[in-house]
């Protein structure tokens, strides 16, 4: 099987593999007990963070675990509110564009609560304009969430430039950059944000554990849920075999960050001017900034639902869009400004590489792609006849 459906999970490492068995093997103790079992897992565990914590050029005590990406996006924006509701702002700044853990709670937000939600919309390139944001902006804003990367599209938002405007505005920034961290450099926008989001299963380390960044100058308030564990911020013992694998994935992973990121441009490129050259009907959505280990595809006739399960059976994994999406029956909001209708957007597959992708995997991918739409063309040619002739 070719694999190219890394922006919904990655198989586990081996080095996290053997991480993850040893550790459950033994130190199996619970973090928060305090025999001398429990004290060797909460080692295990502060060692874990201490590795998180030096990745992103922070300080361990800013570091929080979670079981992934949607609890960490949830319970990042859930302390951030709590915060800010102290100090009477009731006004949340996001964008139409974010992960579906994000976009629903605020949706969710706006109509069960009294905290007003305004989603920015994006221009062509499927990036928001500063202008908008600094419109958006009332006195009682209490927050900005804005995604890093796009799981759908690859679309990278101007997260520097946005931390840099709200810095001296007193108004928190959170970035859910879970599709980006481990693909792209994030070290550098630590400073500039109040939080942000990270997930294990997107980098090599098991699903279920996930992290969040809080800056050291918020003042937070414990959860609701009277709880002893990760600094009183989230209930729920810890899963400490999944956070060492995940901290052994990560320092694995961002250890060849910057030559991953090359290989991941050359696949990328690769992957376009094939597609291209070989007159394979598909789109791939380019544009200016984006993160390439995603290229969002738009099939010229074929509904996308078709095209992937045809790779498939070809045995090559690809998707119609984020994983957290499947089932929905809206268009996701990212892939618009890159359609021109409904139907379009139907036709819309994602393909989402690794460090492990090779040249000929594309190859293989290009060549399995002429042979399902040469069958797909005439087998519509062929009904064609029937019915006209």
């Amino acid at each position: 099987m070719i694999y190219s459906d890394y922006a919904a999970t990655s198989p586990m490492s081996e080095i996290a593999l053997d991480v993850y068995q040893e550790v459950a093997r033994d130190y199996f103790g619970n973090a928060s007990s305090l025999h001398d079992a429990g004290g060797k897992a909460k080692d295990i565990l502060e060692r874990s963070r201490s590795m998180i914590a030096k990745l992103l050029y922070t300080e361990a005590r800013q570091i929080v675990f979670t079981s992934g990406g949607t609890e960490s996006n949830l319970l990042a924006v859930d302390t951030l509110l709590r915060a800010s509701r102290l100090k009477g702002r009731k006004h949340v700044i996001t964008t139409e564009v974010e992960h579906n853990s994000l976009y629903y709670f605020m949706k969710d937000l706006a109509h069960q609560s009294n905290i007003e939600v305004t989603f920015l919309p994006v221009d062509q390139n499927g990036q928001i304009h500063l202008s908008d944001l600094e419109k958006a902006i009332q006195t009682n804003t209490c927050l900005v969430s804005i995604q890093h990367v796009n799981g759908e599209t690859g679309v990278i938002q101007p997260i520097k430039d946005i931390g840099e405007f709200l810095q001296d505005r007193d108004i928190p920034f959170h970035s859910d950059m879970v599709q980006s961290f481990g693909k792209i450099k994030v070290a550098d926008l630590i400073p500039l944000v109040d939080s942000m989001t990270i997930s294990s299963h997107k980098i090599f380390g098991p699903k279920g554990v996930g992290a969040i960044y809080f800056s050291k100058k918020l003042s937070l308030t414990s959860h609701p849920v009277s709880t002893n564990h990760e600094h009183g911020l989230r209930p729920g013992t810890v899963n400490v075999p999944g956070i060492a694998a995940f901290a052994a994935a990560a320092s694995e992973t961002l250890a060849d960050l910057a030559v991953n990121q090359v290989h991941l441009q050359n696949i990328r490129n690769l992957f376009i001017r094939k597609v291209k050259s070989a007159g394979i009907p598909l789109q791939p959505i380019i544009t200016e900034n984006q993160c390439p280990s995603i290229i969002g595809c738009v099939s010229d006739f074929v509904q996308g639902d078709y095209v992937m399960l045809e790779y498939n059976r070809h045995g090559i994994a690809i998707s119609t869009g984020s994983a957290c999406s499947i089932g929905a029956t809206e268009l996701p909001k990212s892939i618009q400004p890159f359609i021109t209708n409904l139907e379009e957007g139907k036709r819309f597959v994602r393909f989402s590489f690794s460090h492990h992708t090779t040249e000929k995997d594309i190859q293989d991918i290009i060549e399995t792609s002429d042979t399902i739409f040469k069958r797909i063309m005439e087998e519509r040619q062929g009904y064609d006849k029937k019915v006209n002739g």
